[in-house]
């Protein structure tokens, strides 16, 4: 074992269990790099300290780093391109820093910079779980374990649409053509719970037209892999983008159904991740506003309705429907009997339904009811309570 120093800097070499370490220390200063030196050793004995390849990426900078490490992911998963896009602003802000170099202040301080651009906890959570996940890589992880906490997010539940505001959705986007994809894929979704990647994706192959079902061959999570029959509705989403596609002459088996359109038409290419988003935005703004001429009223709530929430909806409007769970999973490709508790949100009337049923009514008898009380009883908060 020794310690040396090497342009004034300390370094150190060592070997324990047959495993090599040589680093520097990065000090001037004698005691700290004595400290530092027998941490090192400990965490070789522990086996927490990288060696070899480990070593390098733990000693790479962080955009070398992050590039490496989503090599070997594409390997291991199929939508790294989530995780590439995720690693973006951590890859910005820790651009100047190697990795082993991160400290659990530094992380924080990336929590708060994000915080303060405005972004929600939740997708800051997502970024140092990207960050963390690579520091584990590296065997850097135990460092900052005890330091690093996610941010703590509060679940608002998302509110359903109601009949007339989903008739509303929809007969708003069927009125102008250079909404048709965005309707198109939010009939999909709403009748067939799939997500955007999974539109994307679809090819004119994956289409069964004598049986009316849709193949769904890659999706973000194993689950998702699954086949889904069409309805009515979902069918003559299939069809407009059939009779579009025969238009620009992009139909063919092996071509994308939701196709790129820009800079050039190409259906050999799937459309990007900005694909209907803008068509998606006006026409639910359009949906939301007052019409007095027609009698329609302003619906607020279409406004800021996310296309995903379409998911949501299909998921609800099953489970309302009385259809069995393992049905719905698998129409929604989930693996995870906890999901469900995410996407469905019975709506109010539904609940007020459910709860009725149990409570008295005209065919049943009153007798239990407490002396004095009906079903039409009302009384008065205290003015504490109020």
């Amino acid at each position: 074992m020794a310690l040396y120093k090497r342009h004034g800097i300390y370094h150190c070499d060592f070997v324990i269990n047959g495993q090599r370490v040589r680093q520097t220390l990065e000090t001037r200063d004698w005691r700290e790099a004595t400290n530092k030196e027998h941490d090192l050793q400990a965490q070789a004995r522990e086996g927490k300290l990288a060696a070899g390849r480990l070593a390098s990426l733990a000693r790479s900078n962080v955009e070398e780093a992050f590039t490496r490490y989503l090599v070997e992911r594409a390997i291991e998963i199929q939508n790294v391109r989530h995780e590439g896009d995720i690693s973006k602003p951590v890859r910005a802000f820790f651009r100047a820093k190697r990795l082993n170099q991160i400290g659990a202040d530094d992380v924080k301080a990336y929590q708060s910079h994000r915080i303060m651009q405005g972004r929600k906890p939740k997708t800051v959570n997502l970024e140092v779980g990207l960050l963390l996940r690579l520091l584990k890589r590296a065997k850097l992880r135990h460092l900052l374990a005890d330091d690093v906490h996610m941010l703590p997010v509060k679940r608002e539940p998302r509110q359903m649409l109601t009949p007339a505001e989903k008739q509303r959705l929809f007969e708003t986007a069927a009125t102008k053509p250079e909404w048709q994809r965005a309707y198109c894929a939010a009939l999909l979704t709403a009748n067939g719970s799939m997500r955007p990647v999974e539109l994307r994706r679809l090819l004119w192959h994956d289409l069964d037209p004598v049986n009316r079902i849709l193949t769904i061959r890659r999706s973000k999570t194993e689950a998702g892999t699954r086949v889904i029959p069409l309805n009515d509705e979902a069918w003559a989403a299939v069809a407009a983008l059939k009779q579009a596609a025969d238009k620009l002459g992009t139909y063919a088996l092996e071509n994308f159904i939701f196709h790129r359109e820009w800079p050039k038409i190409d259906g050999t290419m799937p459309m990007g991740r900005s694909g209907w988003r803008t068509a998606w935005r006006n026409l639910r703004k359009e949906a939301a506003k007052e019409d007095k001429d027609k009698g329609k009223p302003e619906m607020k709530w279409l406004a800021n309705l996310r296309f995903y929430d379409l998911r949501h909806q299909f998921v609800t409007e099953l489970c309302e429907a009385g259809i069995p769970e393992a049905v719905i999973r698998e129409l929604a490709g989930h693996v995870d009997p906890a999901m469900m508790r995410i996407y469905s949100h019975p709506r109010l009337a539904a609940k007020r339904a459910a709860v009725q049923m149990l409570g008295w009514n005209s065919e049943k008898s009153t007798s239990a009811m407490p002396e004095g009380v009906t079903v039409n009883s009302t009384w008065a908060l205290p003015a504490a309570a109020r």
